[in-house]
This record gives structure tokens, C-alpha cells and sequence, in this order.
């Protein structure tokens, strides 16, 4: 069934008793992800859905298809409803994944889980979007964009959650900024939280002087070369770089975000490398595109670092994240342990 517009939200939180999985899809792979979690939530609230599914890759099924109709008729050992998550890079399988959808569609009674699948930009044309879109008990749930109207509303959503006010120049100053990428306007709503005292704060609201100073492209010149002397080991240029920027205000709560925003990209490349992709070729596969100018940086990083360094990067970046969101946290030093924790680690890759 296809699933558009308006529909989608409710659909998400309140989706037919008889749904046996969903396809998203989508060139925001942001919004896909987002997308996803928001419905494995209503499908399987009492799993985990980073540790309680089976989780497959497009790879896994190009030599093994039949493994999909498989773990979908797998009966749970525990009890309760099990979850299958599959992340469709590429559609080589396409046609295979696409008869057994059809299969499952005729046969409910045969499902002993809950299948969700994620997936990039796929045209009208692709197999599994087809056999989703035509089936009674699997939807298709097209993630494109938003527009400003509703970017506009998810912010203004988000900080009255936590009791922070924004205005109106604010808004049409920010929301340009974080056009294409719901990831990306995600990590900048919950950074300006933290900049605002993530609601301990009574009273607080966002300008257009907090916007300036803080949002995604504002501190770019000051920041980019911080991060990228923390991934090539540079520790003196590193201690020079972070100390002017602290002395000219910049925030640490920004660096660290434009630090964990680039870790996750780097892992991205990282693992289309792991499926048979040149750092070259991933590194230009990434959606919004690296800046050119900064291409050969980013290859070089990925070069050093591989992807279990990467995901510990990344872990580390979520704990300090966590460490932040407390009352009085002392950003200026956890971000500076933080970037320099990593170029230790750098530093001595480049001496191996």
C-alpha cells in the first residue's frame, strides 16, 4: 500500500492491526532512519532495535535471498513479536526480494515477524518499491524533504518540549540553513538546546544572535580545521586551533556536534567501503555531497581510520553528548578531552 502526505504521521503511530511491514524510502536518509525508528516503535515497542532485530544488508541477500522468507517465518524462541530490519543499499536482488514480498503479501498467516526495510532514492521502476507499493499488508512510505512550513514546525516542536521559546527572525534565519538533510536539522535543534541550557534555563529563548553564532555553516571556517587536526593526529596545531577558537567564543557545544556529524559521515563512506567501494568512491556517494575542496582531507581520513576505529570515535562522541545534557556540564573541557583523545589515537596510527 502507498502511503503519502499527510497520512504518513498518523500512519506511523497508529498503523493497521493487519501490517505485516513497511519499505521506506527516500533520498533523506535522514528522514528514512528517523522514519523507521518512529514505526518499529508501534510495531515492537519491547524490542531493541539496534540489538533486538535481526538486521540484514542488501549484500546479505545477493548471494542468499531465500534467507529473508526465512527469518520472516522464524518462530520467536522467547516469545512475542520478533523484528527484521533490512538496509537495501542496491537492488541486485531486487527481483528476488521483490517475489517474496509478494509471497508474504498472499499469505499472512505464514509471518511470524515484522519486516522494515530502509532504503535510498528508488525510481518508480525498482522491483521492491512495486511489489510495496501493490501489496494489502506491506506499505510504501515514500521520505522526501521537508518544506519549510513543516522544518519550521519539527523546530518549534522540539524546543517546546524542553521550555525554549524561539522567534520568528530566528526561524527564517535558521531554517534555510537546514534545508535536504533531517539528520542534520536534528543534531542543530538538540545543539541549540544544549546552547540554551537544554531547559534548565527558565525563560529561554533563541534569537537570530543564537542562530549566528551557532548554527550549521556559521563557525565552519573556525571549526573544520579543529576536526580535521583531531583525525590526522595534528595535536600542537590542535591545542593552538581550539584555544583561539574558545578565546573568540566559538562554542564547544558546536565543535563537538560538527566533530560527531563528521564521524558519522566518515562511517557511512567507511562501510560502503567494507562493500567493495574505494575511499574515492564512497566519499563522493555521500549525500549531501564532501565540499571538493575538502575531498582529499576526507579520503585521507578514511584511509587512516577504519570502521571499528570509527564506530569507537562515534561512541565516544555519543557519551560525551550524554555528559553535556547534565545541569553544568563543563563543555569547554569535555570537548577538548574529547578531540584530543582522538588525536592521541591519530597520532599514533601515523607513527605505526
Amino acid at each position: 500500500m502507498k502511503v503519502t502526505g499527510a497520512r504518513q504521521t498518523r500512519f506511523l503511530s497508529q498503523p493497521p492491526h493487519d501490517l505485516l511491514g513497511a519499505l521506506l524510502f527516500g533520498p533523506d536518509r535522514g528522514l528514512v532512519k528517523a522514519r523507521a525508528a518512529a514505526l518499529i516503535q508501534t510495531l515492537a515497542p519491547d524490542i531493541d532495535p539496534a540489538f533486538g532485530a535481526t538486521v540484514l544488508t542488501a549484500d546479505d541477500l545477493a548471494t542468499d535471498p531465500a534467507r529473508l522468507q526465512d527469518e520472516m517465518s522464524a518462530m520467536s524462541l522467547l516469545g512475542g513479536t520478533r523484528l527484521v530490519r533490512l538496509r537495501l543499499d542496491h537492488e541486485r536482488s531486487g527481483a528476488a526480494i521483490a517475489k517474496i514480498l509478494k509471497a508474504l503479501d498472499a499469505d499472512p498467516s505464514r509471518v511470524e515477524a515484522r519486516l522494515v526495510i530502509e532504503a535510498g532514492d528508488l525510481s518508480t521502476r525498482s522491483a521492491v518499491r512495486k511489489a510495496a507499493e501493490a501489496a494489502k499488508h506491506v506499505a510504501a512510505i515514500g521520505c522526501y524533504p521537508m518544506g519549510a512550513r513543516d522544518r519550521r514546525q519539527q523546530i518549534k516542536d522540539r524546543l517546546d518540549d524542553l521550555g525554549i521559546g524561539v522567534t520568528p527572525d530566528a526561524l527564517d534565519l535558521w531554517i534555510p540553513l537546514l534545508e535536504g538533510d533531517h539528520a542534520l536539522a536534528e543534531g542543530e535543534v538538540e545543539k541549540m538546546a544544549l546552547y540554551k541550557g537544554y531547559g534548565t534555563e527558565e525563560g529561554a529563548r533563541v534569537t537570530p544572535a543564537d542562530v549566528r553564532a551557532l548554527a550549521a555553516g556559521a563557525q565552519g571556517s573556525a571549526i573544520d580545521p579543529i576536526i580535521q587536526d583531531a583525525l590526522s593526529g595534528r595535536l600542537d596545531s590542535l591545542d593552538a586551533r581550539y584555544r583561539r577558537a574558545v578565546e573568540a567564543k566559538t562554542s564547544p557545544v558546536a565543535i563537538h556536534f560538527a566533530l560527531q556529524r563528521h564521524i558519522l559521515r566518515l562511517c557511512e563512506a567507511s562501510a560502503r567501503m567494507d562493500r567493495g567501494d574505494s575511499a574515492q568512491a564512497a566519499t563522493r556517494s555521500l549525500r549531501p555531497p564532501v565540499f571538493r575542496m575538502a575531498e582529499d582531507a576526507f579520503v585521507a581520513t578514511l584511509n587512516r581510520w577504519n570502521g571499528r576505529a570509527l564506530r569507537s570515535a562515534l561512541s565516544q562522541c555519543q557519551t560525551v553528548e550524554r555528559q553535556l545534557k547534565s545541569t553544568g556540564a563543563p563543555a569547554e573541557a569535555l570537548t577538548q578531552r574529547l578531540l584530543f583523545g582522538l588525536a592521541r589515537f591519530a597520532a599514533r596510527r601515523r607513527a605505526a
